[in-house]
């Protein structure tokens, strides 16, 4: 996996956010690479993982880190506050929204979260992509309601 053939805006800030999010540290030696690789699950790797128990914290925390970066794009593209709003059942299925103002800008339905993940980076990108677009077409749609 390699950063620099993917500079996309949703990568950069994904990096960003769990360098800022690193209050100790124990992040400053790892590379972008290394701080990606646990947002990266083969098929392979999904399948050994069990779907029985509560998610891994570390595993709501990436959940948490990924649609933050959505969120920090969409801030991005539009001028306007977005914040994610996260309710996670503790057998791993939830809603997440992404808020603008008064609008919900983004709604995701996710499931199976003991086994989230992509298959590589530039999948991240495109589900972050397509999260985005979703989100600035809302507000562009609504821009009222994003504004109060």
């Amino acid at each position: 996996m390699d950063i620099e053939t993917i500079p996309h805006p949703i990568v950069q800030s994904l990096v960003r956010l769990i360098r800022a999010e690193d209050r100790s540290g124990a992040f400053d030696a790892d590379s972008d690479e290394e701080l990606l690789s646990p947002f990266i699950v083969t098929k392979a790797e999904k399948r050994e993982m069990p779907m029985f128990g509560d998610p891994d914290p570390d595993i709501l925390a990436r959940v948490e880190k990924f649609y933050g970066a959505v969120a920090i794009e969409l801030e991005q593209r539009t001028g306007r506050a977005v914040v994610p709003m996260l309710n996670i059942h503790h057998e791993g299925w939830g809603r997440v929204l992404l808020i603008a103002g008064r609008l919900v800008a983004v709604k995701a339905h996710v499931r199976e979260l003991h086994r989230f993940g992509f298959e590589t980076v530039a999948q991240l990108v495109e589900k972050a992509e397509k999260l985005v677009v979703e989100g600035v077409t809302s507000i562009e749609t609504y821009p009222a309601v994003a504004d109060a």
